[in-house]
């Protein structure tokens, strides 16, 4: 019955441009059902697994009226199953296939001051809506729900520092609309200065650490732009919930053995390079591979918009840092 939504939620999983790890999630509405994606897993496994829940559409949306946020169930099987921090979101929307993705494009406008004036440009012609951050659950379907009374026609959404959310009759037209939303939004990436790699390897030899695979994660430390933006702050959700509330930098004469206990999932290595820390989990990896793709996207002079210290302290809550673990259980090979 849902095959077309774990068809398309597959592909766009195994898309690490449009999804990283276990983010990004979606849905479908028929016959007063809502099924949605559970919290923590992986759209890459949608054809092979079962990461879906069947929720009843009319209790989700009266959960919500009240003020109970939907995503708060466990799973009937299995108990440690939970749906969808976004829940909320996916029922609140006026579309029977709701597909919501981390697209690397996306976040790169998403985290601009300037975001909004750039996109009106580009996205000429598709009826969208802008939504300023808001914080996921119960909060960000408000705002989305907000902004379709703003522009009712819309079946775009950008959410400042988070994402993007397409919204269709089907999943062949929500898909075909996000590949040309995607395809509008396009930044072609810097490429990534060489690192030093004899440095990187002398480093690692005295510590705990080891060279990525992903060229594009040496950015952090050999591309000025990027090292100056991964510094001053967190950008979006995911960079604070899997990786750190603060990317570290040394200078390239560092001693390996200074940095060895540093229990980070990455260090930068100023004009060098990145160091990842031994046995990094598959999921914080695709994040951290994902940011740099975005910083490579974004030019010396945009405007850059950070999350706000209670914004960032905003994603404690219980249900959010949970994810990670879930993530981590549910590794896409």
């Amino acid at each position: 019955m849902i095959g077309p939504l774990l068809e398309v939620s597959a592909r766009l999983g195994r898309n690490p441009h449009l999804v990283q790890a276990a983010t990004g999630n979606t849905s479908m509405k028929r016959d007063g059902v809502l099924w949605i994606k559970a919290s923590g897993r992986w759209l890459a496994d949608a054809t092979r697994d079962e990461i879906f829940f069947p929720l009843s559409l009319d209790d989700t949306l009266n959960r919500i009226e009240v003020g109970v946020d939907p995503s708060d169930q466990p799973g009937c099987a299995d108990r440690s199953l939970r749906p969808s921090v976004e829940t909320a979101m996916h029922a609140v929307l006026p579309f029977s296939v709701v597909l919501h993705v981390h697209s690397v494009n996306t976040i790169a406008w998403a985290v601009r001051g300037d975001g909004p004036a750039e996109l009106a440009r580009r996205l000429e012609g598709i009826a969208w809506q802008w939504v300023p951050y808001t914080p996921s659950g119960l909060p960000l379907a408000g705002a989305v729900k907000a902004a379709m009374l703003r522009n009712p026609g819309a079946r775009v959404l950008v959410l400042a520092n988070h994402g993007l959310v397409i919204g269709g009759d089907d999943c062949g037209e929500a898909e075909a609309l996000l590949s040309e939303v995607d395809r509008r939004m396009e930044i072609a990436a810097r490429c990534v200065p060489e690192p030093a790699w004899r440095v990187l390897t002398r480093i690692a030899g005295e510590s705990a650490w080891r060279l990525p695979e992903a060229t594009a994660v040496h950015a952090l430390g050999t591309d000025p732009t990027v090292h100056r933006i991964v510094r001053g702050g967190i950008l979006y959700p995911c960079q604070r919930i899997f990786l750190t509330p603060r990317a570290w930098s040394f200078s390239p004469d560092v001693d390996g053995t200074d940095i060895r206990c540093m229990d980070e999932p990455f260090v930068i290595i100023n004009n060098a390079g990145t160091l990842l820390r031994k046995g990094l989990g598959a999921a914080e990896l695709a994040i951290l591979v994902g940011l740099a793709e975005i910083l490579l996207r974004i030019p010396e002079s945009a405007p850059v918009q950070y999350l706000s210290r209670g914004e960032i302290q905003d994603l404690s809550s219980a249900n959010i840092y949970h994810y990670p673990e879930l993530a981590q259980k549910n590794i896409a090979l």
